[in-house]
Formats: structure tokens, C-alpha cells, sequence
């Protein structure tokens, strides 16, 4: 097995995994899973949900591996499954009730309701915003999510999105304006942030 470490670059990995080294897949399959988790996480709500979309994107990349390629743009090919398969579950979630609420997600309610500290009033601004995101496009959550969460760059969120960057520009810019508004026009949202815009 060849060396490897943490400042291999991805396309080494991606190689020694086509060349059969179990360790390169598996190093692979975690990385695909880590970029997923946080592009559904940001997006969708509920875990379960999210720990589905990233189970299936790792197992869309590990099975069509051979067909990337440039080995060294293995994140931006799985920034784009990720962003499709993200966008069909909130397809699928659009289909259902718009106001379902989980039990557990009462029950978290409630414990927050009993308990003000620092912490509660952080988690309750992520409620907030991630509701906000929710109202928005699913071009510009998706935006908004690789650019904040990710860092990526205009033309990595271009890719991601397989649109022109001009595009991308547009989709964050009314995405931040809408999500401005929103914290504006919501007293709930603003006293769950301390009043801050």
C-alpha cells in the first residue's frame, strides 16, 4: 500500500483507489460523506433526511468513479451530486405537508422554552436562519450553502451548479437580500438573534 496522509492531494487518493487500495476508497467514501453531510445539513432540517442524502451521494460517487475525469476535481464533482441530490429532496419535501413538525423537534422547542442561556438563543438563531433559507429558491439555498458553509468561489459554485458565474453572483446576492428581509420582517427571528441584523 502506498503512504498517504492528510496533505495528499485528492487526486492521489482518487488514483490509489482506482488502482484497488481499500484504504484510498475508504478515505474517499468519508470525504464524500463530510462535503454531503454539511451541504444537506445547512439545508434540510431534519437528520435523518440529511444522513440519506449523504449516504447516497457517497454511494453515487464510489460507484461512478471511473467516469470522473480529472482526479483532482473529485470535491467539485461531489459538490455536484450533492447539490442535485439535495435539490430532489426538497422536491420530495415540497410534494408533502409544507408544516409538518416532528415530535422531537417539540420537544426540543420546549426544553429551549425552559432554559435561556447563551447557548438557546445561538441555537435558536440557526432555527431562524435555516427556516429563512428554507423560504428561499432552491438555487439560492444551494448558493448561499456552498459559498457560507463551504467557501467556495464563485466559479466552484458555478460548477457546482453547472450554471455561468454571472448566475451564481445573481443567485447570493438576492439570496442575501431576501434573507435581510426576512430577518427584518420577523420580531421572532430578530429577539432569537439579540435584535441584531
Amino acid at each position: 500500500m502506498t503512504e498517504f496522509n492528510a496533505a495528499t492531494p485528492v487526486g492521489d487518493w482518487v488514483r490509489a483507489c482506482r488502482s484497488g487500495e481499500p484504504a484510498a476508497l475508504e478515505w474517499l467514501a468519508r470525504r464524500a460523506t463530510r462535503l454531503a453531510l454539511r451541504t444537506a445539513g445547512a439545508v434540510l432540517s431534519d437528520r435523518e433526511e440529511t444522513s440519506d442524502v449523504a449516504q447516497d451521494v457517497a454511494v453515487e460517487v464510489l460507484s461512478s468513479l471511473g467516469g470522473l475525469r480529472d482526479p483532482g476535481a473529485f470535491d467539485a464533482w461531489v459538490h455536484r451530486i450533492a447539490v442535485r441530490r439535495v435539490a430532489r429532496a426538497l422536491e420530495r419535501r415540497r410534494g408533502r405537508a409544507d408544516h409538518e413538525v416532528a415530535l422531537e423537534r417539540l420537544a426540543d422547542a420546549t426544553a429551549a422554552s425552559e432554559q435561556q442561556t447563551d447557548l438557546d438563543g445561538v441555537l435558536a438563531a440557526r432555527q431562524d436562519l435555516r427556516r429563512g433559507l428554507a423560504k428561499l429558491p432552491v438555487k439560492q439555498q444551494l448558493a448561499l450553502v456552498l459559498r457560507y458553509v463551504h467557501d467556495l468561489s464563485d466559479e466552484d459554485i458555478a460548477a457546482a451548479l453547472e450554471c455561468r458565474t454571472g448566475t451564481v453572483r445573481a443567485l447570493l446576492s438576492r439570496g442575501r437580500v431576501a434573507m435581510r428581509r426576512q430577518l427584518e420582517c420577523d420580531p421572532l427571528a430578530r429577539s432569537s438573534i439579540g435584535g441584531h441584523r
